[in-house]
This record gives C-alpha cells, sequence and structure tokens, in this order.
C-alpha cells in the first residue's frame, strides 16, 4: 500500500475538490486535533484497513465486522485485534498506541458527514481495501452512535472501478424485490458522486460473524440456482448467443499471446453446444457470502452478468476456495475443477453431455477477465493465467486435453 494511495484515499474522504490534497490530508504519526482522524492498520506501508481514531465503540466494531474470518487462525487475530481496539481510557485505544500511523483529513462537509446527511443519523467510517489489484478500491463500514454497522459504501478511483460501482448499482436494481429465496441481497440506499468519484451506498445485511460453510451446501447451491434464473433461462447453441460474442471479444483484447490462441481454439469446439442461458453473480466466493436464519446472503455484485452459461457460479467458488482459502495450486485447482465439472455442473441442471463445454467456456471467462484486468503482473496465483488454463483443459480430458497439446 503505497502512501499515494492513502492520500488520494484522505482526498476522498474530505472532498478536497477546492484544494491540493497536501494542504488538507495529513498522513503520517500524529495528528492535529481539527478534521477527522483514522488509525492506519498496520501501518502506511502495509495498510488495510482505517478505523476512527479515538473511539473504542466505533474502533472495535470496525474490526469486529470488518469480515467473516475463514480460519482459527484469522478468528483468534480478528478477536486480539477488535480488544486491542476496544481497551482504553477515556477517548484512547490501545490501539491508537500500537498502530502509530495516521490519516487526516480537514474539510467541510467530509464524507462521513454527506453519508449522515444521507441516512439520517451521524454515522463514523472505517475503511477497507485489499491488496494492490486493478479492481482494488475503498469500501466504507458505516458505523452508528451505537457501534452498529448501518450501511456499506463504495467509492470508485479509477474508471475500472467506476464501471465496476455503476454496474453493482444495475445488478442490484434489477434484483429489488424479485424473488431469490433462499438468497438475500442488500438494498441500494444511494447512488451518486462524491468528490468526482461514484459512491454506492447499501444496507447492511444481518451478517454472521462465524465463517460461512466450508464448501457447496445444499443452501448455496439453491441460492445460485435462484440468482441463474432470476431473468429466466433459455436455451440455444453457444455459437448462436449474444454471450459468444461478448466472449469472443474479451479474448480478442487479449492479442495473439498463446493462451488467447488457445482460448480461441476452445471457443471454436464449444460453437454447437446446446445450453442454458441465465445470470451469474460474478465472483461468488465465501468472503461475500454469510448464512443466517435458513438465509443465504450475497453481497458483491460488481460482476453479476446475464446472458451467460448456467453453471458458471459453482465452478467459480470451487475454484476460489481451492486457490484463495485452502491455498492449493491454480494448476491443481483449476484441473480438480474441470475434473468435477459435471458433478459440479448438476445441481444447477446442466446436462452432463455439455458440462466440459460450460466449464471450458468459464475458464475461459475467468482467464481473459484476470489477463484483462492485469492480474497476471500482480503476483497473485489466479494470475497465472498461462499455467492454470493448461491444467484446466487437460482435467477435461479429450479434445479439450489434445487443445493444450497442439497449443
Amino acid at each position: 500500500m503505497s502512501g499515494e494511495f492513502l492520500t488520494e484515499l484522505g482526498r476522498l474522504l474530505g472532498d478536497d475538490t477546492a484544494g491540493t490534497a497536501t494542504d488538507r490530508v495529513f498522513l503520517g504519526r500524529g495528528a492535529g486535533a481539527a478534521g477527522e482522524v483514522y488509525t492506519v492498520v498496520p501501518a502506511i506501508g502495509k495498510a488495510r484497513l482505517l478505523v476512527p481514531h479515538g473511539d473504542r465503540r466505533a474502533a472495535g466494531a470496525a474490526i469486529r465486522h470488518t469480515s467473516a474470518p475463514r480460519s482459527a487462525k484469522d478468528r483468534l487475530r480478528q478477536r486480539v485485534l477488535a480488544g486491542v481496539f476496544s481497551t482504553g481510557l477515556g477517548s484512547r485505544t490501545l490501539g491508537d498506541l500500537v498502530f502509530r500511523d495516521r490519516l487526516a483529513v480537514q474539510a467541510q462537509p467530509s464524507l462521513a458527514e454527506h453519508l449522515s446527511g444521507l441516512l439520517g443519523q451521524r454515522v463514523r467510517l472505517s475503511v477497507r481495501f485489499g491488496p494492490p489489484r486493478a479492481n482494488r478500491k475503498p469500501v466504507l463500514q458505516l458505523i452508528d452512535d451505537r457501534a452498529h454497522t448501518v450501511a456499506y459504501a463504495k467509492m470508485a478511483v479509477n474508471e475500472l472501478t467506476s464501471t465496476l460501482i455503476a454496474a453493482e448499482h444495475r445488478a442490484l436494481r434489477l434484483l429489488a424485490d424479485r424473488d431469490l429465496v433462499p438468497a438475500r441481497v442488500p438494498d441500494v440506499l444511494h447512488f451518486g458522486k462524491w468528490a468526482g468519484a461514484e459512491l454506492l451506498v447499501v444496507g447492511a445485511l444481518p451478517v454472521s460473524l462465524e465463517a460461512p460453510p466450508d464448501g457447496l451446501t445444499p443452501l448455496s447451491l439453491a441460492a445460485m440456482r435462484s440468482i441463474a434464473q432470476v431473468q429466466g433461462v433459455t436455451r440455444g447453441t453457444y455459437a448462436g448467443s449474444t454471450y459468444a460474442a461478448r466472449l469472443a471479444a474479451q479474448v480478442d483484447a487479449l492479442g495473439d499471446r498463446p493462451t488467447a490462441v488457445l482460448m480461441r481454439r476452445a471457443l471454436a469446439a464449444c460453437a454447437d453446444a446446446e445450453i442454458g442461458f441465465g445470470c451469474w453473480h460474478g465472483d461468488w466466493n465465501g468472503g461475500n457470502m454469510s448464512v443466517r436464519d435458513g438465509e443465504l446472503l450475497l453481497w458483491d455484485f460488481e460482476r453479476f452478468t446475464p446472458d451467460v452459461p448456467v453453471g458458471y457460479d459453482p465452478l467459480h467458488f470451487e475454484l476460489h476456495e481451492a486457490v484463495a482459502v485452502r491455498h492449493t495450486d491454480p494448476v491443481v485447482a483449476a484441473r480438480s475443477v474441470a475434473e468435477r465439472a459435471a458433478e459440479l455442473l448438476a445441481p444447477l441442471g446442466v446436462d452432463a453431455e455439455v458440462a466440459n463445454e460450460v466449464a471450458a467456456l468459464y475458464f475461459i471467462e475467468i482467464g481473459s477477465r484476470y489477463l484483462g484486468d492485469g492480474l497476471d503482473n500482480l503476483g497473485r496465483p489466479m494470475g497465472r493465467v498461462d499455467e492454470w488454463i493448461n491444467g484446466a483443459f487437460a482435467g477435461l480430458g479429450g479434445r479439450w486435453a489434445s487443445l493444450v497439446g497442439d497449443n
């Protein structure tokens, strides 16, 4: 995490439209009393979270509700960190003493004040962000005076994140008031601009603090069916679908690199496959869902897309969880998902006869997306598309494996 990103974030938090960032954003150790002050966790060079400085209840709530830990080690780390920020005297927290870096913004009105006006109540902000990647953006947690999370907000920082936030707004509006049982999605509270950037505010779902179930379950598969069928399911050949042109264009944008050539050959092999087309979430994984009282709470719809082959969501879930949670090598993970394609797709009604074609199209979809977003240049495991897509096609066997041999 660079200081430049945090300084730009400070500008957005303070709506620094009238002056330069250096005039109204402070980043470093120690901060003046004026303005809004955030504690940087753990430090400027590797920041992952900003929490309200000097507010034990809000800071503790921010830590506890940042995400549902996926492992016992992560759960312990989160509990300890929440305890550190919840402990202290007066307005000082132990966390403010342990973590010394600060981000302070001075502006009237600030983003926190703007959001307070939108919601009709005072809120404090906590901000989280992931590791460097093309779609990295600040996600804001809005915390009320009772230390309850009442909403979340996303802000755009570049052209890609502007596109994604607008897409999520469209998706949530489409899904609003639809019968998604057993799935439940956030309500849109506001969509507009702040400091020239897209701003989306959604209501907080009553998520469980427990980690989601490991692996696909009857509940998650039922929710995936609901999302897939929300606009109905149509059947036809891949070549005759509108999706074919969209995916071909996505691959063509990669040029003539060997992986793109392999993808084009695989697309040609799918031309006559008769498959069902519906919707998919676009990034369904354990970090975007929670289970509570028989409902599957689901969020982060930036990549939601209609008119795609039914079955992408369970394939993506399995691949993501294997690599991101179980730390399986992506080549091994992709091959395993490919070998189990018929099994994974059957609960969504995909015929075994076309399971390999649907899986091949999914691997091309996600691989070309990752390469188009530059994930291969960021050192992330799934960015190794040139390697794992060969494993995926090998796992499909038959003519798909022969494509790899010809590459």
